[in-house]
């Protein structure tokens, strides 16, 4: 995901100002890039994010974020679809195939969701002594729990719209046993005929086959630690599959344990592009204006509106659960 599809980038430059401008004897020295992503938040280059956090897997799956909607309450995705066929020719007119374009709509709600900040005379004076911005630690604890948040829109949805692991679009079956009661074997056909009933579904179309296997924590653990053949070789379970498949990634979330359909398991494989599912997300984080509670006490409101996870082909994931 890009930072201009993620962040207000002017809210927060306007913040960073303000909050220096708050004491006008206390100065920071920190640019206003500092303030939307200072060390302690994430090492960017212009573009896109370049360090990855292992408790944040959806920011790493590739999805873009999609900043379409302002303020509209609901957001409507179209997708044409190409109908019709040729037919045999003949002495009738009739007989002609008739080519035509149809489309299919779809409808996610969104939520507006707020939070504040707030400091004190006393919190920027304590900020300046020790030589740090007030605003970027304030700007870091804000920017933590807003990707946490993101995250979890985007995994296990955002009141009532469903993320990755629990929607009901994909296409679903149950493993055979959970992963600490099945041998090693069984536990590389589970996740093989996940990947292969996912491409079998798409008829191996490739800007449709899954690229990508997100499952539980512990599952990818056991997976690479279990040797495959005990009988001489040296080659995991995990090893097998990225040997077979070696155009997936298999990515781990905490969010898989229990973050499917009735709180169950799930692994999930996919295909992420803009032509298969976007993450709607009219209005990115902003900062509001500065105001004061009193002589020596301010606070700043921080918002965005997010619709979740959009999947525009239904084939380009499938779910397996209990594993």
């Amino acid at each position: 995901m890009k930072v201009g599809q993620l962040y207000n980038v002017d809210s927060f430059k306007d913040m960073g100002g303000l909050v220096g401008e708050t004491l006008k004897k206390v100065k920071f020295a920190d640019a206003y890039n500092g303030t939307v992503l200072e060390r302690n938040l994430t090492a960017v280059d212009p573009t896109v994010f370049e360090k990855k956090y292992p408790d944040l897997t959806f920011f790493n799956t590739g999805i873009s974020a999609d900043n379409t909607g302002g303020a509209a309450k609901r957001i409507q995705s179209l997708r044409l679809l190409d109908n019709g066929e040729f037919r045999t020719a003949g002495d009738e007119t009739t007989n002609k195939g008739k080519i035509s374009i149809s489309g299919e709509d779809n409808d996610i709600l969104v939520h507006q969701k707020e939070a504040f900040a707030e400091w004190t005379k006393s919190d920027v004076e304590t900020a300046a002594l020790q030589n740090f911005s007030l605003t970027g630690k304030l700007m870091s604890a804000i920017d933590k729990q807003y990707k946490r948040e993101i995250d979890a829109a985007g995994l296990t949805g955002i009141q009532g719209n469903k993320g990755l692991l629990n929607n009901t679009v994909f296409g679903t079956s149950a493993a055979s046993g959970a992963i600490g009661t099945l041998t090693p074997q069984e536990m590389y056909d589970e996740i093989c005929a996940l990947i292969i009933d996912q491409h079998n579904a798409v008829s191996n179309t490739q800007e449709y086959m899954s690229d990508m296997v997100i499952m539980p924590v512990n599952v990818l653990n056991v997976l690479q630690k279990t040797m495959l053949n005990t009988a001489g070789s040296h080659m995991t379970v995990l090893s097998a599959l990225k040997a077979n498949f070696p155009g997936v990634t298999f990515m781990a979330s905490f969010r898989a344990a229990t973050g499917g359909v009735a709180s169950a398991s799930a692994t999930c494989a996919i295909k992420a592009s803009d032509e298969t599912m976007k993450f709607r997300l009219p209005t990115p984080l902003e900062i509001g204006e500065i105001f004061p509670l009193g002589s020596f006490h301010w606070k700043v409101d921080a918002r965005y509106r997010c619709a979740g996870l959009d999947i525009l082909e239904a084939t380009a994931g499938r779910l397996l659960t209990g594993l």
